[in-house]
């Protein structure tokens, strides 16, 4: 057998909120794009952040870091490894 090395990536609070940003973004953009029938873009972000990202700011800054965690490891891998792939 291999010895197969995995590579830990530590996040910050910060990185692990804005991934619970965007996956929240992504959810709304479902959303749009199923009641308008078709894909709605990316101009729904900008609509979301407009409507949602200051009471997301604040409700993100009341949570624990456990509930931190437990919520972002809930969102899906691809927007992880985003989250990943883009850290500094």
């Amino acid at each position: 057998m291999a010895n197969c090395k995995q590579k830990v990536v530590v996040l910050s609070r910060c990185e692990k909120e804005m991934g619970i940003q965007i996956a929240e973004m992504e959810k709304y953009k479902w959303i749009c794009s199923e009641k308008l029938g078709y894909d709605a873009g990316k101009k729904v972000y900008f609509d979301w952040i407009q409507k949602n990202s200051k009471k997301m700011r604040a409700w993100l800054e009341s949570l624990s870091d456990e509930e931190i965690n437990r919520r972002y490891y809930a969102i899906p891998d691809r927007i992880k490894h985003y989250i990943e792939d883009k850290r500094h």
